[in-house]
């Protein structure tokens, strides 16, 4: 080379962020109460069109997978606590299932596998057990499933977040025995969120698969048995095609959840939240703005809607947006001075 010049390899530009599509809660063989071999999982996604998915089998980190496989495949684990008994203890009929994900850990982290739950003992304790864990891994904690068996109450869900850090929920966990909806006696997950979010806590939703079951769906269910098949709960995230740029896009709340809808656009712009529907959700859609104490601020009907910051009282707003289908999609809170 001319005066001793080195030729530059030319460096690729960064991807331009998009909304990506994410599984943050999926088991395979790994887990025991699934069939599925990882690598069909990772096919069983890569065919429903996922840009990146989290195994969180239960009490088993890993597996390790090239990082160049479509879609992205993250490592992550479900730390499990089925407990023999708990405080409060759980109504007839009900039992002690403590669920928390740890999230976007390292390929190849094994720190986690050694750990065991513990025989009973009070929930909040369990709860933190878990989330303790999970930071010291370094990963992101996600609590599950609250309304199955009813394991975390809105009190209990408010002292996580709050005095510990808890960031992220399932609002909408796909099972058919989650509980989302809640009961006579029950809240639902949402007006938990809105519990916690007028109490001053700041937490993120989620919705989720939980799958178990995939190409052999069918087959599961010709038995008689109970199916949990993927597809049904997932978070669109705001984001390049990288771990940690979908890590911090969560962490800031750049992403909504989804049980089927689709937005093209979400964010505050000249004193307003503006939603826009994408083309590829089939509507109508029917919009709702909620704000502190879980109280509707603002409904609309289309495929766009915009609500006036200024109307809102000082706490948070988030929105909801439902199909004619009952599918939705859920958007993260935002501050409100």
């Amino acid at each position: 080379m001319a005066g001793g010049c080195r030729e530059r390899k030319s460096i690729p530009p960064r991807q331009p962020a998009r909304y990506l599509k994410g599984q943050l809660h999926l088991h395979s063989s790994r887990s025991g109460d699934s069939h599925t071999r990882p690598d069909e999982v990772v096919r069983w996604y890569r065919e429903h069109g996922f840009d990146f998915i989290v195994f969180t089998d239960h009490n088993r980190t890993g597996p390790v997978i090239q990082s160049s496989s479509s879609p992205l495949v993250l490592s992550g684990v479900e730390l499990t606590q089925n407990l023999r008994d708990c405080t409060p203890a759980p109504a007839p009929g009900e039992q002690c299932l403590l669920h928390v994900n740890a999230l976007f850990l390292g390929q190849g982290t094994t720190g986690l596998d050694a750990w065991r739950p513990e025989v009973g003992g009070d929930r909040l304790a369990a709860y933190l057990r878990a989330m303790d864990a999970t930071e010291r891994a370094g990963g992101l904690a996600q609590l599950n499933h609250p309304n199955f068996h009813y394991a975390a109450d809105a009190a209990l869900l408010t002292a996580l977040t709050r005095d510990h850090g808890l960031r992220f929920f399932e609002v909408a966990n796909g099972s058919f025995d989650a509980g989302n909806a809640g009961d006579a006696t029950h809240p639902s997950t949402e007006e938990m969120w809105d519990r916690v979010l007028s109490s001053g806590g700041w937490l993120y939703g989620t919705a989720t698969d939980d799958a178990h079951h995939y190409f052999d769906a069918v087959e599961v269910a010709a038995r008689g048995q109970h199916v949990f098949t993927g597809g049904r709960g997932f978070v669109m995230v705001r984001a390049a095609l990288d771990a940690e740029e979908i890590r911090a896009a969560l962490v800031r709340g750049d992403f909504y959840a989804s049980s089927g809808v689709l937005i093209e656009r979400a964010e505050v712009a000249s004193g307003a939240l503006t939603i826009d529907v994408a083309a590829a959700s089939p509507g109508p859609h029917a919009f709702k703005f909620i704000g502190t104490g879980g109280r509707v601020l603002g409904r609309g009907q289309g495929r766009s809607a915009r609500f006036d910051l200024a109307k809102a009282p000082s706490g948070y707003l988030r929105a909801v947006i439902e199909d004619g289908q009952g599918l939705k999609a859920w958007v993260q809170p935002i501050r409100v001075p």
